[in-house]
């Protein structure tokens, strides 16, 4: 159980680091796949389990309606192309309220970051 649970971090801490460091359609494809798969195996409808799953399809649906991309409110403008999978926030850009547009001026979060955090905290009590 010790194994399969360090290979599904791993797969997904991968997987993270490469949507990091090449944002794109297709690496916030194969991270968001990864993270579906291990929050469905081994299900055992926990009320923590369908917050995860809540919280894993906001976050994806909004990175892969804005091709691999997070749309942040208040993110400050670069110039060039996007070297990281948060962006600054525009109208042009889909599902804008599942988007990073919570918090201060030093971190932000959306919908689905709530969502991962409320399960990750019920899974504790196995709830």
């Amino acid at each position: 159980m010790l194994f399969e649970s360090l290979v599904a971090l791993g797969t997904l801490i991968m997987a993270r680091l490469l949507w990091q460091r090449q944002p794109n359609l297709a690496t916030c494809g194969l991270f968001w796949f990864a993270a579906t798969v291990i929050v469905l195996i081994g299900w055992s409808w926990h009320v923590y389990e369908f917050v995860l799953a809540a919280g894993v399809a906001s976050n994806a649906a909004v990175t892969l309606a804005n091709g691999g991309f997070m749309p942040v409110a208040g993110h400050r403008r670069l110039m060039g192309p996007a070297r990281s999978v948060w962006v600054q926030r525009e109208d042009a850009k889909h599902l804008l309220f599942l988007g990073d547009n919570w918090g201060n001026r030093h971190i932000r979060f959306s919908v689905g970051d709530t969502l991962l955090a409320a399960g990750i905290v019920l899974s504790f009590f196995n709830v």
